[in-house]
C-alpha cells in the first residue's frame, strides 16, 4: 500500500513540474473508459449509498483520510456507513481528467467533488474539493479503486499555539 501512496504522490508532483503551459491532449479511448467508470462510481453511490461506494473499491483498496488509510471493504464500509445513513448528506463528483500508465494496468482520475449536509440548525452546508482516485485494472478488464484521496477547498485550521514558556 505504501508503494501506491508513493505512486500517488509522485504523479501529483510530476503533474506540477511543467514549466510552460501545454495544450491539453485528447483522452485516449481507454482514458475515456476510465472516466466513464468514475462517473458510474458516482451514479452507483447515488443509487445504492454505501454499497455502491464500496463496490467500486478493490478488495485491498484504501481511502486516505486525516487519521491514516482505511483499507479493505469492511473497514471502508464501517467508516462511511454513518455518513451515508444520514438522509441530509449527499456526495457527488465529476472526473475532469484521466491518465493510464503505459502498461495499462494502473490509471488515475482527478476531478471535483461536492458534499452537502445540514448543520445542527438545519442550515445547508456545502464542502467542495478536489479528489484523485488511483485505479487498477482487474483480470476481468474492469477498473477498481485502489486509492481514494480527497482534499477540501477549505483551509485547514491553524495548528494549536503553545502557551508562552513552553
Amino acid at each position: 500500500m505504501r508503494r501506491l501512496s508513493m505512486l500517488a504522490v509522485g504523479m501529483l508532483l510530476l503533474s506540477g513540474c511543467a514549466t510552460t503551459p501545454v495544450a491539453p491532449r485528447a483522452a485516449t479511448p481507454e482514458e475515456e473508459a476510465l472516466m466513464r467508470t468514475d462517473r458510474e462510481f458516482n451514479a452507483a453511490t447515488q443509487a445504492r449509498g454505501v454499497e455502491g461506494w464500496v463496490s467500486f473499491f478493490a478488495e485491498n483498496g484504501s481511502m486516505m483520510r486525516d487519521k491514516g488509510p482505511i483499507t479493505g471493504h469492511e473497514a471502508i464500509r464501517a467508516a462511511v456507513a454513518p455518513g451515508f445513513s444520514n438522509p441530509d448528506l449527499s456526495l457527488t463528483w465529476e472526473p475532469q481528467r484521466a491518465e493510464i500508465t503505459p502498461g495499462g494496468r494502473l490509471g488515475y482520475t482527478t476531478g471535483r467533488f461536492l458534499s452537502v449536509r445540514k448543520d445542527a440548525n438545519g442550515q445547508r452546508v456545502e464542502a467542495r474539493g478536489t479528489y484523485m482516485n488511483i485505479w487498477r485494472k482487474q483480470p476481468d478488464g474492469s477498473w477498481k479503486v485502489v486509492v481514494d484521496i480527497g482534499d477540501s477547498d477549505e483551509a485547514p485550521p491553524p495548528p494549536p499555539t503553545k502557551p508562552e514558556g513552553q
